[in-house]
């Protein structure tokens, strides 16, 4: 379709009485190349090379062939024939945006708008998307006046895309809802949109775009990856497993694609197949934290923590900020027995104190080390957390952990989260290691980039737990009960609920790309 307006404006004039510029046109939408080569080269014979048409013709072939240079050496023939025509001008603007020429493009854009004897919305659009490409603050101002020139659908888009870079989401949105109730949109802008609502906390109005934009395309990728993750949100698990096989047919390497299905497979308890399909999306992206977290929370619930932890420290190497990426480090750290497991607690802690799982899992760990008193106010702080933002799940764990502390004697009393609060304080009760091993440890161990160890002239420093990384994946393999150095009995009851919390909900710890 852009292949045809591209040729229809020129050609309204040029449809002359004896005239073959009908039969070029209509071989050239037919895709009849060489029907049409021939026809332009005796037209241009018969017109001693100066028949701008078949100039224009000719330029547009060889844009679609991808010869975007001598596309454009064609298009400079129609210019010179018609110098005050625009559409020759705009095409070459195309072809130099194509090629990376932004700035070039964007001055053929303004030349062809001063041209344009009416407000062109083909000419505002590649003004807005050569702006965006060199960070030109009127590029919304140009996509404004691209929709208000009639741009439609592509104008709506690219002005909400805009607006979005800028962080303006409720401009973005309502841009979008206009642009759906005025024009028949196609499955790209549905799926924009609807991937836009459940972003913004919509996900009724978010359900229905993307359910329209796959009536219209049962293989739009960007759709059928957003609605997988909502059904995978709501434990939908064989909704979404049909949809992530739809955009896995659609494009079979996408990265984002093999990563959900592991996580909707992890969510059906198929480890193995789980374990594959994450296993493939961090090998395709190793630069990704998302997959690479994904990898590592299903081997940390297939109790293989060393290798669960080279992934995570690949993750929190892409993604240092990211809490959940770090509570799965000190929980692989506490599996393997290290005792630098505390600062990682304490560093989770730090970077989402206000999170419930993470204070959870923190007071897990104190209760499991015989630090009763801080496992009660990690669960009163985690109680207070839980009166504003309800959850069934860490209700349950947290009346387990209040019970076994009860029956310990400890009392519990609901307290405020403390953002400058760190664990140092509270290593001072475990004698297990000394606060020099602690301080150090208060660093993440160095990353383990998977897939680019090789590509280093200098080896990597060595990894020490209690034996090299090697050793721990051949023991935790092998054996399927691993002793730490922790007690994880409370009163001759186990405790070890955490891991249950991190396989359960899998919403917090989990990164849907």
């Amino acid at each position: 379709m852009r292949k045809q307006l591209s040729v229809e404006k020129l050609s309204t004039n040029d449809f002359k009485k004896n005239s073959f510029n009908w039969l070029l046109y209509a071989r050239y939408v037919r895709g009849e190349n060489t029907l049409c080569l021939e026809l332009v080269d005796r037209l241009q014979q018969d017109a001693d090379n100066k028949h701008r048409y078949a100039h224009y013709i000719k330029g547009a072939m060889l844009a679609d062939a991808g010869r975007l240079q001598e596309a454009v050496e064609k298009y400079h023939s129609c210019i010179r024939l018609q110098p005050q025509d625009p559409d020759p001008l705009k095409q070459v603007a195309k072809c130099l945006y194509k090629q990376g020429r932004t700035q070039l493009a964007l001055e053929a854009y303004l030349e062809a708008e001063k041209k344009s004897k009416h407000p062109d919305p083909d000419v505002y659009c590649g003004l807005a998307s050569c702006a965006a490409s060199i960070s030109d603050a009127r590029d919304v101002s140009w996509a404004r006046a691209a929709l208000s020139a009639g741009g439609g659908e592509r104008a709506a888009s690219l002005l909400a895309a805009r607006l979005l870079a800028r962080g303006d989401t409720k401009d973005a949105l309502a841009v979008y809802e206009h642009a759906v109730s005025e024009y028949s949109c196609g499955a790209d802008t549905l799926s924009a949109a609807g991937a836009l609502c459940l972003r913004a906390g919509l996900p009724r109005r978010a359900f229905q775009l993307l359910g329209e934009a796959l009536s219209q395309q049962p293989t739009q990728h960007a759709a059928a990856l957003a609605l997988a993750a909502m059904l995978l949100q709501h434990r939908d698990e064989d909704a979404a497993l049909a949809r992530l096989k739809a955009a896995l047919t659609a494009h079979p390497d996408c990265v984002a694609a093999h990563s959900d299905l592991g996580l909707a497979l992890f969510s059906k308890k198929k480890f193995i197949a789980a374990l594959w399909c994450c296993l493939r999306a961090s090998w395709a992206a190793p630069l990704s934290a998302a997959a690479a977290h994904n990898a590592g929370l299903v081997l940390l619930a297939s109790r293989r923590p060393a290798s669960a932890f080279c992934r995570l420290a690949s993750a929190a190497a892409l993604n240092p900020r990211d809490a959940y990426t770090v509570l799965l480090i000190a929980l692989s750290l506490e599996r393997v027995g290290d005792g630098r497991a505390d600062a990682a607690f304490d560093r989770a802690c730090e970077l989402a104190p206000h999170d419930a799982l993470v204070r959870i899992n923190c007071g897990g760990r104190h209760a499991r080390v015989g630090r009763l008193e801080h496992a009660a106010r990690e669960a009163g702080v985690v109680a207070r957390l839980l009166e504003d933002q309800p959850d069934a799940h860490l209700a349950s764990s947290l009346a387990t952990l209040m019970a076994l502390l009860t029956e310990a004697g400890i009392t519990i009393q609901v307290t405020e989260p403390d953002e400058t609060h760190t664990a140092r304080e509270e290593l001072a009760s475990d004698e297990v290691f000394s606060a020099d091993e602690r301080q150090a440890g208060l660093i993440i161990l160095p990353p383990i980039i998977l897939g680019y160890d090789d590509l280093n002239d200098k080896p990597a420093p060595e990894v020490k737990l209690h034996q090299s990384v090697e050793e721990n994946n051949i023991d935790n393999e092998k054996s399927s009960v691993k002793k730490h150095d922790c007690n994880y009995n409370l009163n001759g009851r186990d405790v070890t609920f955490v891991g249950k919390i991190m396989a359960r909900n899998k919403k917090y710890p989990c990164r849907n790309s």
